[in-house]
């Protein structure tokens, strides 16, 4: 009896995750024979590029040597998914994604949660709007009035929001907006006490704006 493409793709995940678990469990176990990072790829775990890791994120943890195939319970369905080391890689090497974040929708939610996104109504996403409000800023000279808007979103209560105003002020450069970048990366807080949070992400975000407009000294 032919299977239909929904029989296949349910067979697909089932492997999958049976793969994951068991690559888990392997890896669990030691192996005198092999490095563990050797014997992660011969389980078919992508390696990690440490230098890209480096330069996109600050962490006190260790970066990882691979990355393998990671099981995860979908937040809106409830749905067991996996979330496959060459997913990882690409989200961590590709779009830079921190290296503490993890896979929290299946692609099935993640569609929808776009979908409900882009048909919402003005106003009901405020915070996406006024970011991309701010990254259209970057795209034209500063006038008197973006200056305003982007200084006021550096006081926001949205950290993202923060975060695009510096990637801003580093697309328009100039004097007074390349040393205020350097101003917060001066000031990054060494340690890990909770209320200087703000100055370590605002100080890593200023560094990689200039990496990115190739304004970095």
């Amino acid at each position: 009896m032919k299977k239909s493409n929904k029989q296949r793709r349910a067979e697909i995940k089932t492997r999958r995750l049976e793969r994951a678990a068991a690559s888990a469990a392997r890896l669990r176990e030691k192996d005198v024979r092999l490095p563990q990072t050797d014997y992660a790829f011969a389980l078919g775990c992508e390696p990690a590029d440490r230098s890209v890791l480096e330069r996109y994120n600050n962490t006190y943890g260790v970066l990882p040597a691979f990355y393998e195939d990671r099981p995860f319970t979908c937040r809106d369905c409830g749905a067991e998914e996996v979330w496959t080391a060459t997913q990882q890689k690409w989200w961590y090497e590709v779009v830079h994604g921190h290296i503490d974040s993890r896979a929290a929708r299946c692609l099935a939610c993640r569609r929808a949660l776009r979908e409900r996104l882009r048909n919402a109504p003005p106003g009901a996403n405020l915070l996406r709007e006024q970011t991309d409000r701010l990254r259209a800023l970057g795209d034209a000279k500063p006038t008197a009035s973006a200056v305003a808007e982007v200084e006021a979103a550096l006081e926001s209560k949205w950290w993202s929001l923060r975060v695009v105003a510096i990637q801003t002020m580093a697309r328009w450069g100039g004097e007074a907006n390349l040393a205020k970048l350097h101003e917060l990366m001066a000031a990054r807080p060494e340690g890990g006490r909770r209320y200087f949070a703000w100055e370590r992400v605002a100080a890593d975000a200023a560094r990689r704006a200039l990496m990115n407009t190739e304004r970095w000294p």
